[in-house]
């Protein structure tokens, strides 16, 4: 059966940006086909699992922002030599990173197909990586609490709600003497929810966990906390059927009781400043010749 590799030119781009790379098939014999194909395909899908005791339902939907095929060969016959087929894409304007979830994915796919009669179809997939650039969302200071019995035994306060990956996210905390705790816990959290025609999920975990025993925080006093992230981490997004937003959790962790937790939504993505939009822009200008 003939071998397919699909290579591109970057691993990851941007909305706008020209794939380019090569379709290289190998074979050890000789071998008909009808067409040789390769299909560029962008969407956003969703897949829940609803368990009926031992059975169990998947629903699915998806979005598809579009859909590209390049016919690179018609009817022939392959030899033991190496085939290679050179294309492009031009990627559309606007389109959401690429993200990949517990129930929901946005992918971008491309998939060589080698058409033959009487027998399977061989098919290659190359996942293509987007990630995009948004301008920086105002930021703005955030303050929670949690009470008990009309005063604060906890409270969190950041000066800023926008970050963007691969910064450190500032905030700090301050636990009431009078309250009996463990420690506290501080979670960076990512709550996706995806949706299909027929029903719902939502999933929440960390991406980073911090936590500080009752020995380390001084009563009454502020503690600063700094919540490094990186670019592998998900960015806040709402899309039609699937979204994922950020936000930090911090909990105050009580023997023999429940623990009291507070959230503080915050803005999490691939951002820049205007000003670094421009001095990038200005740079790529160049004159026609």
């Amino acid at each position: 059966m003939p071998s397919m590799e699909i290579t591109t030119n970057q691993k990851i781009y941007v909305s706008g940006d020209t794939v380019e790379g090569e379709l290289i098939i190998k074979s050890d014999e000789k071998t008909k086909y009808n067409a040789i194909h390769l299909t560029f395909t962008g969407r956003e899908h969703t897949r829940i699992v609803v368990s009926h005791g031992k059975t169990s339902t998947v629903h699915t939907d998806e979005r598809v922002y579009f859909s590209q095929q390049i016919d690179l060969a018609s009817e022939g016959e392959m030899t033991i030599e190496e085939l290679r087929f050179p294309f492009h894409f031009i990627l559309p304007e606007n389109l959401p990173s690429s993200y990949s979830g517990t129930n929901g994915w946005i992918e971008y796919m491309l998939t060589a197909e080698i058409e033959r009669s009487w027998a399977r179809d061989p098919k290659r997939e190359r996942a293509i990586m987007i990630r995009n650039t948004e301008l920086m969302p105002s930021s703005e200071f955030q303050r929670a609490f949690i009470e008990k019995d009309g005063y604060s035994i906890l409270d969190v306060e950041m000066d800023e709600d926008a970050f963007s990956l691969g910064s450190v996210i500032g905030l700090r905390f301050r636990v009431a003497q009078e309250i009996n705790i463990r420690g506290v816990r501080i979670e960076l959290l990512a709550e996706e929810e995806a949706s299909t025609e027929h029903c719902n999920r939502h999933n929440a975990y960390a991406l980073t966990k911090q936590y500080f025993e009752d020995s380390m925080i001084e009563r009454g006093l502020w503690v600063d906390v700094g919540i490094e992230t990186n670019e592998s981490m998900p960015s806040q997004f709402t899309r039609e059927i699937l979204s994922n937003q950020i936000s930090v959790k911090i909990t105050l962790d009580v023997p023999w009781a429940r623990d009291k937790s507070v959230s503080v939504p915050i803005k999490l993505g691939n951002y820049s400043h205007a000003a670094e939009r421009e001095k990038r822009q200005s740079y790529d200008f160049t004159w026609d010749s």
